[in-house]
């Protein structure tokens, strides 16, 4: 408004004032003239102001925008901060189980080759059942020919007399290798 004002001053100081002195009058054309020169000029302020308030309007709601974008960015700055802080604690935790499932799986892996190296043992030891049950076997096999055939059938204990000792002609060793009573 202000403008408006400034600009119908300076459009009435540029026209030259009547001279008072020499008594010259305004004629009644010229004041119209002067009256719709100052019509317009009113006009195109009251369209500059219709503009100004409508641009000023803008801005401001711009402005209110602007606010409510600045507290819905710093809320979600805020959540943003709580779920960085929730994944790091959970990046943290999923490490520390990482470094057990690493732990328990080389444990697993030792397990594995004990477990390996028993059943190798095993193997061997029942290997060497195997052999000491057919050398058995053949021992007894040449001990009872060699005793009286008699006694073979029986498989009882007998007191030879020969040597003066017990001689059982069931295997006795064999069957608690074999797990039998």
């Amino acid at each position: 408004m202000t403008i408006a004002m400034a600009e119908i001053n300076s459009t009435l100081n540029t026209k030259p004032e009547p001279d008072q002195s020499t008594g010259k009058q305004w004629d009644t054309k010229s004041l119209l003239e002067k009256v719709l020169e100052l019509q317009d000029l009113l006009m195109q302020a009251q369209e500059k102001n219709l503009l100004l308030s409508a641009q000023a309007r803008e801005l401001e709601r711009a402005a209110r925008d602007s606010e409510d974008l600045k507290a819905e960015i710093s809320s979600q700055a805020l959540v943003v901060a709580d779920k960085t802080r929730e994944n790091k604690t959970l990046h943290q935790e999923f490490s520390r189980i990482s470094s057990l499932l690493d732990i328990k799986i080389q444990e697993v892996e030792e397990a594995k080759l004990v477990i390996s190296d028993l059943e190798q043992q095993v193997k061997n030891k029942e290997q060497e059942r195997d052999i000491l049950l057919v050398m058995i076997n053949e021992m007894e096999g040449k001990r009872t020919s060699t005793t009286n055939p008699r006694l073979q059938e029986t498989g009882k204990t007998v007191i030879s007399k020969d040597k003066g000792q017990q001689q059982n002609t069931g295997s006795w060793l064999l069957k608690h290798l074999k797990g039998q009573k």
